[in-house]
Order: structure tokens, then sequence, then C-alpha cells
């Protein structure tokens, strides 16, 4: 009984350090850093490729870095703690679920792609790392396709699903791994049908690059509409 209790209390420990973990607002500190709200800028949302876009191209990756780590982090806490592993995965749902939604900015975050990524390296690197590699080349190869971050998170996961299956090797987790994936590249789309990208702001185009104030037409027209892609208004 007392054994039971402990494992609960360890779940919930997890559970919510996760949570405050992804919930950690890493793009919209580097924002403000730069003297710019990343919720009214470009696709308003807090991630990754917005920061990347619309404020600098260094503070993007360093905000990747933080994304990523925010996940890995939710992992090796849950490992700490004794989790079964079995149930480590549920940490990762958390840190996800806290980018989405932050208690740090009312309830407001980013897609969860980069936290994804984390969870996965950290939950598995080596099958994580092949299927990352994939899909980098596949957003290299499709780097004029304006779904070219959608394919290359599939084409990711879908790597990580076929090697776990053919070579009889954390099937389950895997599995867990690719409904999570799809949980995010569904709430991505539909997020960003229903949140058109600032037109009304200016935005800053890499201003780290000295490229200075743009404003939102100006911006090219192929950035990814899954990575902080800018247009010149609602349709």
């Amino acid at each position: 009984m007392i054994e039971d209790l402990a494992l609960v209390r360890n779940i919930v420990l997890a559970v919510t350090a996760g949570y405050l973990l992804g919930a950690l607002p890493f793009a919209q500190i580097a924002s403000r850093i730069r003297g710019i709200d990343v919720f009214t800028t470009g696709s308003t949302l807090a991630g990754t490729a917005n920061v990347f876009f619309n404020v600098g191209h260094r503070t993007g990756a360093l905000v990747f870095v933080g994304d990523l780590a925010k996940g890995a982090t939710a992992v090796f806490t849950a490992w700490a703690l004794g989790v079964h592993p079995a149930l480590i995965l549920a940490a990762g749902v958390a840190a996800v679920v806290g980018h989405w939604k932050s208690v740090f900015t009312g309830f407001k975050g980013g897609d969860g792609m980069a936290p994804l990524i984390g969870v996965s390296l950290a939950l598995m690197p080596s099958l994580a790392g092949l299927g990352v590699a994939a899909g980098l080349a596949t957003i290299v190869i499709m780097r004029h396709s304006p779904l070219r971050s959608t394919w290359g998170v599939s084409v990711c996961f879908l790597v990580m699903l076929s090697t776990s299956q053919y070579y009889q090797v954390e099937r389950d987790l895997v599995s867990g791994l690719v409904c999570l994936a799809s949980l995010v590249l569904l709430r991505s789309m539909f997020t960003r049908r229903r949140r058109p990208s600032v037109a009304s702001n200016p935005v800053y185009h890499n201003i780290e690059g000295g490229d200075g104030l743009e404003d939102a037409e100006a911006m090219d027209s192929d950035l990814d509409a899954d990575l902080g892609h800018v247009t010149s208004g609602p349709r």
C-alpha cells in the first residue's frame, strides 16, 4: 500500500514538473529581450519558428535549444523520481501540454514540436536521432514547400515507428510517441487555421542581421505555414 502511494506520488510529481518545465516561456523571454512581443508578431505563437523568422535566427536557435531541453529534462526528472519506464512518457506529454498552455503566459504558447523532439531524444537517443536526421533531410529536400515542417516531423516519427517495428524494439513506447506527434501536428494545423498571422503590426525580420523593421507584406510568402508563416492578413 505504501509503495503504491509512493508510486502515485512520484507520477504526480513527475507530471507536475513536466508541465512546469514545458511552460517555461523561453520564446517570450528571448523576444522581449529584443523588444518584441512574440504574441503579437508573425504567427503569434511562442515557438522556435516564429522567433527564428520574426525576431532573429540566432535567437530562434537558442529558443529551439531551450524548448528541446524542456522536453528532455521532463523525462530525466521522471527517471530521477523513479517513475516506471512505461509511465515516463506521461511526463513528456505534460511538457508538451505546458508548452501549449503555459501558466506563465496566460495559457498561451507554441506548437510543441521542439519539446516533443526533446522528449523523444531523451527516451531513445539512437532511434530518435535517426528519425530527426530523416526529418531534417526531408525539410531540406522540400524546403520550397509550405508544408516542409509538417512533412519533416511526419517522416521523423514514421522512420522511428517503422524501425522499431522492423527490429522489434520499444514498439509500445514509439507508438505512444507517434500518437503524441500526431496530436501535436493536428493541433498545429487546427490552431493556425483559427489564428491568422498578424498583419496590422510590423514585424522584425531577423533584426540580428540588421534587416530592420519590415512590413508584413514584404515578408517571404514561402515561409512555412507550420513554422512562423506571415501573411498579409486574414483571408
